[in-house]
């Protein structure tokens, strides 16, 4: 019997700071890196993360009479919202079509009196999307800070639920997945490098029992450097695709 693969717990980032003074030499070397400094480092990659990339996220929003509704406090940037129909949406009496759900044969259009395939659709689309201005029926919304706005604002006799697609501003870093993951301990990585090479090259050399001894500030500059200008490619390509402005 095949024994099952081991999956490795994610850190947390408590476990990430360890990690990041082992990949600097720790114990083995002094590592100028203070408490406030490891926490800077790995909250910064958070930052970077959520800025850049993010979780999305969904909640449902009850509805009600009303337009503006305050955001939950983890929203950063709202990107879709689904609506739900309403049973009083008096559109169908407008159709041309009086089909359920505007399913249009795929033949009604046939006749040669048409006046042409594709031009008697685009009218006739016009035609219902005008009609669904005209009555109000077609929802629209926007995000404005901590807010959003749904039009045309909800009846007083009708209540319904809202399905909010959004990018969170706050992550979990042990349950991201690996990919995911490794960016964010590669961020914070660089970023401590950052501050124990800028504390590093200030000195050339120190006294040793030996003699006297190169401080590797520049190169730690130098590869953390390197490292987060990748790390911007990378999450550049990994990102989600940009959302349609609405509003």
């Amino acid at each position: 019997m095949a024994t099952p693969a081991h999956k490795s717990q994610l850190m947390d980032a408590e476990a990430l700071k360890q990690w990041i003074l082992r990949r600097l030499g720790a114990p083995f070397l002094k590592v100028e890196l203070t408490a406030d400094n490891l926490e800077d480092a790995v909250e910064n990659a958070r930052r970077w993360f959520v800025a850049k990339k993010g979780v999305t996220r969904f909640y449902t929003l009850p509805i009600q009479s009303g337009n503006d509704y305050d955001l939950l406090d983890d929203v950063d940037t709202v990107t879709d919202v689904v609506f739900t129909s309403s049973a009083l949406d008096l559109t169908l009496v407008f159709s041309p079509f009086v089909l359920i759900d505007e399913k249009v044969p795929y033949d009604v259009f046939a006749a040669p009196s048409s006046g042409g395939l594709y031009s008697s659709l685009v009218q006739t689309l016009q035609y219902i999307d005008m009609g669904k201005r005209i009555l109000s029926a077609e929802a629209d919304w926007r995000q404005e800070g901590r807010k959003l706005y749904i039009m045309p604002a909800s009846r007083p006799d009708y209540a319904s639920n809202l399905l909010v697609e959004y990018k969170a501003n706050s992550v979990t870093i042990e349950q991201l997945n690996e990919r995911d993951h490794d960016l964010i301990k590669r961020f914070s990585l660089a970023q401590a490098k950052l501050d124990v090479g800028r504390v590093r090259s200030k000195y050339d050399t120190f006294s040793t029992a030996q003699g006297s001894s190169t401080m590797d500030g520049l190169t730690l500059l130098d590869e953390a450097r390197t490292e987060l200008e990748k790390l911007e490619e990378e999450i550049s390509a990994s990102a989600y695709p940009m959302p349609f402005m609405v509003g």
